[in-house]
């Protein structure tokens, strides 16, 4: 039997646990347009950082974090 008061609920576990789930982040619904442009920089360079980041997200009317 367990003591009175040392329970944790599932809810809990849940929650906090080491499995609990990340809140979903909002998906970007990239143009056709925004689309080509970011697959032709990621041809060039699979990683797209720095000063060209924010100057693709500039151009595409998009924020640094919407570039992947």
């Amino acid at each position: 039997s367990v003591p009175a008061g040392s329970e944790v609920s599932q809810e809990s576990l849940l929650l906090h646990g080491p499995f609990a789930r990340k809140p979903k982040r909002i998906r970007t619904a990239f143009s056709p347009s925004q689309l080509l442009r970011l697959e032709r920089a990621f041809e060039k360079n699979h990683y797209v950082v720095g000063a060209e980041r924010k100057q693709l997200a500039s151009s595409l009317s998009l924020s640094e974090t919407q570039v992947p």
